[in-house]
């Protein structure tokens, strides 16, 4: 099986083994249309630059704008999209736990860091720039921010104590002390994990509501319903849009036609593919397949 873009479960270690701590940068639309649903290992730290985007967290849509600040800690699931045609940049911080205490049986690995990898849940992943929360930590996030293609080695101390200070600020604003509701959610989220590792290998197939429902043990309209719960969207929709980002790689990536291209990638209607294609990316697959050659 083919990997998408963004694998949904990522495996990829971000920054040095030695010193797991990268920092990306994102433009919409320039470089990227959105980034699908995925979790990872690492915690991170989301920090809006300029514009505004849609990034949906753990099923939740937070329409985000420039100053705000996103909290993403270890194995949630979430995603990124442009707002209609609004422009956005944004910095990624990337970091595993493990960078700021190594012994596991620590005080501060114990007290406040197996919150995260026990997956509780935070009372509210944004943080807007207009709060008391975002005043205390958007200038160590903008700090770390800054260090993008930066050298690491001769900051990293100044890097460890700024996302120590930012870990301090949120612990005492919006970690969840409630481990009956973190144990409830975290239940949901490990089910919409298998789900969409379910389509991730049949997407190719003809999946009906009824046979994935089945999947689950759920009714049709139990599933679409917790479905579009915990994605903001619907089955019919992400499971669309899974399926017209594997043809964009197929257009830039092999050389066979557009019809075998969606014939591949599950759709059985030609018009229908070309319709949906155009509708999320602004062209036609020829179009697109042109475009990007040229590049």
């Amino acid at each position: 099986m083919r990997e998408s873009k963004a694998s949904l479960h990522e495996n990829t270690i971000h920054g040095r083994t030695n010193f797991p701590f990268v920092v990306y940068h994102g433009r919409m639309p320039e470089w990227l249309k959105g980034y699908p649903l995925h979790w990872h290992e690492e915690f991170e730290i989301i920090f809006i630059s300029f514009g505004q985007g849609v990034f949906n967290v753990q099923g939740t849509k937070y329409l985000c704008k420039q100053g705000d600040i996103l909290i993403i800690p270890p194995q949630k699931i979430h995603s990124i999209e442009q707002n209609q045609n609004e422009h956005c940049s944004y910095y990624n911080i990337m970091f595993d736990l493990s960078l700021l205490e190594e012994n596991p049986d620590s005080l501060c690995a114990k007290k406040f860091f197996s919150r995260y990898e026990q997956n509780s849940e935070l009372d509210n992943y944004l943080i807007k720039a207009d709060t008391q929360l975002n005043s205390l930590i958007f200038p160590l996030v903008k700090e770390l921010a800054g260090f993008w293609e930066k050298d690491f080695e001769k900051v990293a101390l100044l890097i460890k104590a700024r996302l120590f200070e930012i870990l301090y600020h949120l612990d005492n604003s919006i970690v969840s002390k409630s481990s009956k509701y973190t144990s409830r959610k975290t239940s949901k989220s490990d089910r919409l994990k298998k789900i969409l590792l379910y389509i991730k290998e049949h997407f190719a197939e003809q999946i009906t509501i009824d046979q994935i429902a089945s999947e689950f043990n759920l009714s049709a309209s139990r599933f679409m319903k917790v479905f579009h719960q915990e994605t903001g969207r619907s089955f019919i929709q992400y499971l669309n849009d899974y399926r017209l980002e594997q043809a964009a790689l197929d257009l830039i990536n092999t050389g066979n036609s557009v019809t075998q291209i969606a014939q591949a990638n599950g759709f059985e209607s030609i018009s229908y593919f070309i319709l949906l294609f155009k509708r999320k990316f602004n062209t036609t697959p020829d179009q697109y397949r042109k475009h990007l050659e040229k590049e």
